[in-house]
């Protein structure tokens, strides 16, 4: 078993540190993994996106071509690697961000409002990237929401436990909010 994915969108929403969680997740599954990150010169609102290769055999490269799964929280993430996913591969895209390209009809896709989401039900807008980890845990259970929340925990406490338990509420939000996408 070997699933690469990419998680994309714009510097400051989260998107090398959802790449983290999951990374070291896999870990903790006692899986062989890659973490690796690009991202633009600018702090925020530049782009930003990450690979990971998540395998129970060793993983020769941390380049992925074509993606398994695609995790695009803005447009521009979203038109760059579309056309990548494999056919048959997933595509979470943040709904709210109106305008995505046409999805083909051989990958499947999963809109989630997660920004929406995080505002109404966690007061911020923050932890939408963590809303997408929770569905990419209902949609494609490779790894358990335990190891992503020791993830979080560990990587997150020096923030304190508000912030620590509000990315946990964001997890499971994101995986209720993606019932019925069980692809």
């Amino acid at each position: 078993m070997t699933q690469d994915i990419i998680v994309s969108g714009f510097g400051g929403q989260g998107i090398l540190s959802a790449g983290l969680m999951l990374s070291e997740s896999a870990i903790l599954e006692g899986l062989n993994t890659t973490y690796f990150p690009s991202y633009g010169a600018e702090m925020r609102g530049g782009t930003a996106n990450c690979h990971i290769r998540i395998s129970d055999k060793e993983i020769a490269s941390p380049i992925i071509l074509s993606p398994d799964i695609l995790i695009a929280m803005s447009k521009p993430a979203m038109n760059k690697f579309l056309a990548r996913v494999k056919s048959g591969g997933k595509v979470l895209f943040n709904s709210d961000i109106k305008e995505g390209g046409p999805v083909p009809e051989d990958r499947s896709l999963v809109l989630l409002s997660c920004e929406k989401l995080a505002a109404e039900k966690l007061g911020s807008t923050k932890s939408a990237n963590m809303i997408m980890i929770g569905a990419f845990l209902r949609i494609s259970p490779i790894l358990s929401i335990d190891n992503i929340k020791e993830a979080i925990s560990s990587n997150f406490a020096k923030k304190g436990k508000k912030v620590v338990e509000m990315n946990y509420r964001a997890l499971e939000l994101g995986y209720k909010a993606a019932e019925g996408y069980e692809l």
